[in-house]
């Protein structure tokens, strides 16, 4: 009988033979020399990304430009001139003597003025029209006409500003340091006109309409706020109440200090006028510490209190000490809110004892202090301050 083969369990057992570790030994060796001379080589490093800190010193290292009011602009007489905050336009049928359109300060008239650089000249530009409602003015530029008297140019008189496009006037932009202003002077002026400053004249003749003309030198060198096209000035706070403090001595302080333990505060009165109206204020007594109190609840808005002329007896350490027979600080409500800017004339007078007009200041804005510390609210006159402050919450 043949012997049975044993049954099939299912299970297997490897075995290699001596060809197949062969090739794996030769598989293993030949990646292995693969992987070595790829490590070898050169593989390119990342660019290394450029730290913010290092481009902020690199971008700070970089000069400043040379115009950086270029582009279109919006300008607003700016110093405390009894036309502050009117904006540089232009009007149509401005004078007899020339049909160009006239440069003026008007108030509610946006007007853009485009400023394009001229190369090499620091802060300095050719000023053109850029009003959106006379396009065929965009060609024209801000410069000056000459008043004539029989066909002669004079140069003893302040000349018209105007738009023309027959002479590319070029402007000085200076800043100044201490606020966020400009004065502005014409450097291709000739004669007296030359480097003179844009100001503006009260009158000038033969104009066709009762209008504030834009002029070379005149009012000083008036500074102007120069803003972007969606940009207005920042007025300064409405005002309810005038302190008034004395400056030196008072002619006949003997009497009117009499007068006044008799019949009070109500002896002196201001009258204030305004382009539409005339008001008539009699003063107040105002206790000081209710005074400060008031002051104080402005809280840093109010810019009156750090003033360096600020009254010393509205101070916490005078109180003590304080006269309270003495008339002053006198305390004047004007029973409205009103801007500074907007008053044209003050008069200040005591009115029972040795009559007498103690102050009359006819143009009062353009003696406003403008100051960070003053906000225009301030006017240092001959014999008193005045100090417009808002006392209402």
């Amino acid at each position: 009988m043949t012997p049975l083969e044993p049954l099939d369990d299912g299970v297997r057992s490897f075995r290699p033979g001596l060809k197949f570790i062969v090739t794996i030994l030769l598989v293993i060796g030949l990646g292995g020399w693969l992987y070595h001379a790829t490590s070898q080589r050169h593989i390119p490093e990342p660019e290394p990304t450029e730290s913010p800190i290092i481009a902020e010193v690199e971008k700070a290292k970089l000069p400043p430009s040379l115009h950086p009011l270029s582009g279109k602009r919006r300008l607003y007489l700016a110093d405390g001139a009894r036309h502050r905050f009117h904006e540089l336009s232009f009007a149509h049928q401005y004078s007899e003597q020339h049909s160009h359109p006239g440069v003026i300060l008007r108030e509610n008239d946006p007007c853009l003025w485009n400023f394009v650089a001229v190369p090499d000249e620091k802060d300095t530009y050719r000023i053109y029209c850029a009003d959106p409602n006379y396009s065929e003015h965009h060609d024209k530029n801000l410069t000056y006409t000459r008043t004539l008297d029989h066909g002669i140019p004079q140069d003893d008189q302040p000349p018209y500003l105007t738009l023309r496009n027959d002479d590319p006037c070029a402007w000085h932009v200076k800043k100044l340091s201490h606020q966020d202003q400009y004065e502005i002077y014409c450097t291709s002026g000739q004669g007296p006109f030359e480097n003179a400053s844009l100001g503006w004249a009260d009158e000038l003749e033969d104009l066709a309409e009762n209008l504030i003309p834009a002029t070379l030198g005149e009012n000083g060198n008036p500074s102007w706020f120069i803003l972007s096209e969606s940009q207005t000035p920042n007025i300064p706070r409405r005002v309810t109440h005038v302190i008034i403090m004395p400056r030196g001595e008072i002619e006949h302080y003997d009497e009117a200090l009499e007068h006044f333990e008799k019949h009070g505060h109500q002896i002196f009165r201001l009258r204030i006028k305004t382009a539409e109206d005339d008001l008539l204020r009699t003063a107040e007594s105002i206790d000081q510490l209710t005074l400060l109190k008031s002051l104080n609840s402005q809280g840093q808005n109010d810019r009156i209190i750090n003033h360096p002329d600020f009254p010393p007896l509205l101070t916490i350490n005078n109180f003590i000490d304080h006269d309270e027979a003495s008339p002053f600080p006198i305390i004047v409500p004007l029973k409205i809110a009103l801007h500074t800017h907007h008053i044209h004339e003050l008069k200040f007078e005591n009115t029972k004892f040795w009559i007498n007009n103690w102050e009359h200041l006819e143009n009062l804005q353009s003696h406003l202090d403008e100051t960070d510390a003053a906000d225009g609210r301030v006017y240092q006159s001959e014999n008193f301050n005045y100090f417009f402050v808002n006392l209402t919450e």
